[in-house]
């Protein structure tokens, strides 16, 4: 009986600030695809759910420094899951694999996130208790939540640039000024676009990587020029995506095996998980076998979300990067290869699946290991943590086959890895899984990024960031102008202290909300209501203006 009201009393404390992430999450899981399919970079969410959770509480009249730290673990937990789906998932879409239930891919994604929070609860004493590793967005949240967030100062800012983020979004597309053209270099188009959302995320990203995108970008202009030269008659765009390409792998290929290197919490992989979780990883495997998988495949497939899982969670800590479609390719191709050594076939769509769920997998282990760091600073019970990163990864789950079924539809379909809708780590994906253009120009790329990678493991070249690089190469100069941009702006801010720079990512934050939000809105209707588009767009904006005009003064009276 005690146990019942104990649990009745934990369940309403958490009721509201639960509520909270499920809202944060669902809202952060569409505009976050929006986001990625556009530029393929998510930073993470953690600054922007907590300033959202802790203006919510405020709202709600329920707001403590745990609130938030559970609200915003739980919210942070849509962009990861988007990231799973839109890193992963559109090269399925356009093969037409029409085989695949979204439905089904809903239900191994709810267990692919439980699974994942399951697999992190024996890797939060080895990673953030015993060996203290950085976790530096979690430290982050942390600190800001334990320093006593001003709501009313960054909050007010957030709903400001945000508002005006959507309501220049929804101008530009009215006047279709999205970009200047600049001319073409082999096949590839040079824009200035007008996105400001990029601009943002290189701010979000910092310096180092921002510059690393753009001078990526900035290589290939430079390459095709020259080779245009060389080989007048070929197409050397094409060639010049694959060596990025092989650079991306073979950097995260060099991580793994760096950090693979040390010695791993075996004990913790193997024998000190719950009961139910060990009843997830077994239910896990029958979805996937009745999804066709095979028996060997889905063993295997398992035991390497076990060992992913564990990798992902101590990369992050240590790096802040978590390659989640890197860590489900691999796992496909390496099941593959042994496939091909006992002369199987795996087919292509059960390849997707498996890079699809070890992604979910890794990236909520990734997400929650921020939030362990989080809830140690702050003081939080990390079972709570624990439980509603359960409840919102399901409840996400539950919206992947909407997500899904409007990326099918021409109009996002029809534009997928194009210069409108690039995503570019699906377009990795579906290029190594389904066959590359110049596999040898490839392959030299990979090689070249993982022996850069071990002369970073001995502390040499430590200012070359091969990933952000070898994406600026893959999708050329357009982004990674505005990218480079951001991360100038970045350089300046972080002159003035931590505490304009913290000021400069919530503004950030809120351009990415605003423009992810209003561009998924625009996808939405035109899909269902397309005759509609100009009068809900203008009603749309005579209503952000409102809001625009109301949150600036009350904004200056505060």
């Amino acid at each position: 009986m005690l146990w019942v009201l104990q649990s009745l009393l934990l369940n309403l404390f958490m009721l509201k600030a639960t509520i909270t992430a499920i809202i944060i999450a669902v809202f952060l899981f569409f505009t976050s695809a929006y986001i990625a399919l556009k530029m393929g970079a998510l930073p993470w969410p953690i600054i922007f759910s907590i300033i959202v959770s802790a203006g919510l509480l405020r709202i709600l009249g329920d707001i403590s420094p745990n609130k938030v730290n559970i609200a915003q673990a739980g919210g942070s937990i849509g962009g990861l899951m988007a990231a799973a789906v839109v890193f992963t998932l559109p090269g399925m879409i356009l093969e037409n694999l029409n085989t695949i239930s979204f439905a089904w891919l809903a239900l191994i994604a709810a267990c692919g996130a439980v699974l994942g929070v399951g697999l992190s609860i024996p890797l939060r004493e080895e990673y953030v208790i015993k060996r203290n590793l950085a976790f530096p967005a979690g430290r982050a949240g942390g600190e800001l939540i334990k320093a006593g967030f001003n709501q009313d100062h960054r909050f007010g800012l957030l709903v400001m640039f945000g508002v005006a983020s959507a309501l220049f979004t929804i101008c530009r597309e009215a006047f279709n000024w999205n970009f200047i053209d600049l001319g073409v270099v082999g096949s590839q188009p040079i824009l200035i676009l007008i996105m400001p959302m990029v601009i943002a995320t290189g701010l979000i990203l910092g310096s180092a990587n921002s510059f690393s995108w753009g001078a990526g970008g900035i290589l290939s202009v430079l390459a095709g020029v020259g080779f245009m030269k060389l080989l007048p008659e070929s197409d050397i765009s094409p060639m010049i995506q694959n060596f990025g390409m092989g650079l991306v792998i073979g950097s995260g290929i060099g991580y793994i095996l760096m950090h693979a290197g040390l010695p791993l919490p075996a004990k913790s992989i193997i024998f000190r998980h719950k009961p139910w979780v060990w009843s997830i990883a077994l239910l896990s495997g029958i979805i996937l076998f009745f999804m066709g998988i095979p028996l060997f495949a889905v063993v295997l497939c398992l035991l390497l979300t076990f060992f992913t899982v564990n990798l992902a969670s101590r990369m992050t800590g240590m790096t802040n990067i978590d390659p989640l479609e890197q860590f489900g390719l691999l796992s496909a191709l390496l099941i593959t290869f042994f496939f091909g050594l006992a002369n199987l076939d795996l087919a292509l769509e059960h390849r997707y699946i498996i890079t699809f769920f070890i992604a979910t997998a890794t990236a909520i282990a990734g997400d929650i290991g921020h939030d362990y760091k989080s809830a140690q600073i702050v003081h939080t019970d990390y079972k709570k943590i624990v439980r509603v990163d359960i409840i919102t990864g399901v409840v996400v789950a539950l919206f992947i086959p909407a997500l899904l079924w409007l990326i099918k539809s021409p109009v996002i379909a029809e534009k997928l890895f194009t210069s409108e809708f690039p995503a570019p780590q699906a377009q990795i994906v579906s290029a190594n899984l389904s066959g590359l253009s110049h596999p040898s120009i490839f392959i030299a790329g990979l090689f070249i990024a993982v022996i850069i990678e071990g002369f970073r493991s001995k502390g040499k070249l430590s200012s070359v960031h091969l990933m952000p690089l070898g994406i600026g190469l893959f999708l050329g100069f357009n982004l990674a102008f505005l990218i480079a941009m951001g991360g100038l702006i970045a350089l300046r801010v972080q002159k003035k202290g931590s505490e304009s720079m913290l000021t400069a990512i919530v503004i950030a934050a809120a351009i990415l909300g605003g423009e992810g939000t209003v561009g998924f809105l625009q996808s939405i209707v035109k899909v269902f209501s397309p005759e509609s588009y100009f009068t809900v767009m203008g009603i749309t904006a005579l209503l952000l203006i409102a809001l625009l005009a109301r949150s600036i003064r009350g904004h200056f009276q505060k």
